[in-house]
């Protein structure tokens, strides 16, 4: 994930709400007659669209945007003005925002929520210098506002310009030795230094003017991460948001060390309260999208990276992200690849050929061809497997076979074998029908090679076997050999008893 060049440091401006509120009335219907020449109409209306729907609890900001543009182009006025910005900024679209703040500042130099806001959204789109003018100007008119002469040195390191930014921070404690936003700003100035011991050391300082200050707490974190004391950085973020659940930079913060921890619950409720301050950040909304890339909801992290586009097309992160989620998650190389050309797009004639883009395109492109060659292996390892496993369920039609043949041969050939061995080769026949009534087809080339060891001992013991040279055992009941079958009359020569004469009896044994 790209994030931006530096970690948020400061708490620059107060967030501003929309000025305007009706009663809780219900909403006025307008013709389109009023909507067309009626600046008033046209504001209420705009009012009208931002009370969240009673059944879903939507709010209609585009109507609510073109209404108050309607009225500010009728001459509505600052207020006008000021609320088309608003709208503007929520819906993410910054240019527009800037154009309206800056005109209800022009139309009235005292509205400080209009200078403010406009010299915000100038920050937000890297136009430091630019905010550092209103600022310089507004603090002109009111050398007492300390409020916007703190966000002056604010913007002015910002903007890189830092003795400017110690000249007017020492200029004010000149004034007002114990103003603790000064050395806030103080601490955030020597940090974009790179001397962390007077940042620390103005940070406490600021602490022990105003214990209550979160920028405070959130510039010791951030001075404490850089010098790699990560937990210790972790307590300064936490203990902002503590007095400050929405702080804007203390929540960007902690959320780019859950990411980079890869603890995404804490990363999504970190961005999603830098998101309550700042509705119109797009560094906050795609962090949030990372945030929920980690929980594997990929839909809405591609919703989010679309928003992101649309609000500002030359937003060059939000296509590199949506390109990597594309390749490296869902594997639809076709849509990174369209992310990716939509970015080209947007910069024509800004982008020079070594542009990391196209390196990324060949990425994407290296991707896709390891993630085709890697389902070729995939499938050709399930062909091989499916050949194996069919040769196998073959080869146990092959053995019952062969068993069938062996056991036959063992009650064929018995008396030419030892009964130890017939008793043995049986056991191990039996086994090898147990696998095939049971389908193992894995254990069949195992069973096979043993079926075949013992049948070629089976063979070599028979050979030269005739078991019609061994003599028959007598079958019980049959006549022995020479003697006379049942029925027959007796032998010539033998006498035979006459009727009522007793056959003498064998001689007793002596």
């Amino acid at each position: 994930m790209k994030t931006p060049a530096m970690l948020r440091t400061l708490t620059v401006a107060t967030v501003l709400f929309l000025s305007a509120c009706g009663a809780k009335n219900k909403p006025q219907a307008f013709s389109e007659e009023d909507l067309s020449s009626n600046p008033a109409a046209n504001f209420q209306a705009g009012v009208n669209a931002l009370q969240p729907d009673k059944k879903t609890g939507a709010v209609d900001h585009e109507t609510a945007y073109q209404r108050f543009n309607a009225s500010a182009n009728l001459g509505g006025g600052p207020k006008a003005s000021y609320n088309a910005g608003k709208v503007a900024e929520e819906l993410g679209r910054l240019p527009d925002a800037e154009a309206h703040y800056r005109k209800a500042y022009e139309a009235d130099p005292t509205y400080e929520q209009a200078m403010f806001s406009l010299a915000r959204v100038l920050d937000e789109q890297g136009k430091a210098a630019e905010a550092v003018e209103i600022y310089k100007s507004y603090a002109g008119k009111d050398p007492t506002n300390y409020e916007a002469r703190n966000d002056l040195i604010a913007a002015l390191i910002r903007a890189g310009q830092y003795d400017a930014a110690l000249t007017e921070a020492q200029e004010i404690l000149r004034q007002k030795p114990d103003d603790a936003g000064v050395y806030r700003n103080l601490s955030a100035l020597y940090y974009a230094q790179g001397n962390y011991s007077l940042s620390q050391l103005t940070a406490e300082k600021a602490l022990a003017l105003n214990a209550g200050d979160p920028g405070v707490y959130n510039n010791m974190g951030v001075t404490y991460l850089i010098q790699g004391n990560e937990p210790a950085a972790i307590e300064k973020f936490k203990t902002a948001i503590k007095l400050q659940s929405t702080n804007y930079e203390s929540n960007m913060n902690l959320g780019y060390v859950a990411l980079n921890s890869g603890d995404y619950t804490l990363a999504k409720t970190s961005f999603d309260n830098a998101l309550q301050s700042q509705p119109a950040s797009l560094d906050a909304k795609l962090g949030q999208a990372v945030a929920i890339r980690g929980a594997k909801d990929y839909k809405r992290t591609e919703e989010i990276y679309d928003e992101i586009i649309k609000a500002d097309p030359t937003y060059e992160p939000a296509y590199f992200n949506a390109a990597t989620l594309n390749y490296k998650y869902t594997k639809d190389f076709a849509k990174a690849m369209a992310y990716l050309q939509a970015f080209v797009d947007s910069k024509v004639g800004q982008v020079s050929p070594t542009h990391e883009v196209f390196a990324m395109m060949e990425n994407v492109k290296a991707a896709q061809a390891a993630e085709e060659e890697k389902k070729r292996l995939e499938a050709e390892k399930k062909r091989l497997e499916e050949e194996r496993q069919k040769r196998n369920e073959e080869l146990l039609g092959t053995m019952a076979v062969l068993i069938t043949d062996t056991k036959a041969k063992l009650t064929e050939f018995s008396v030419c074998l030892d009964p130890e061995s017939v008793e043995e080769v049986t056991l191990m026949l039996d086994q090898a029908q147990l696998v095939i009534d049971a389908k193992e087809v894995d254990m069949a080339p195992d069973i096979q090679l043993m079926l075949e060891g013992y049948v070629s001992a089976i063979d070599d013991a028979l050979v030269g076997c005739d078991p019609s040279q061994f003599e028959q055992p007598a079958t019980e009941g049959a006549p022995a050999e020479g003697a006379p079958a049942e029925g027959a009359p007796p032998a010539e020569g033998t006498p035979t008893p006459t009727e009522g004469q007793t056959p003498p009896a064998e001689p007793a044994p002596q």
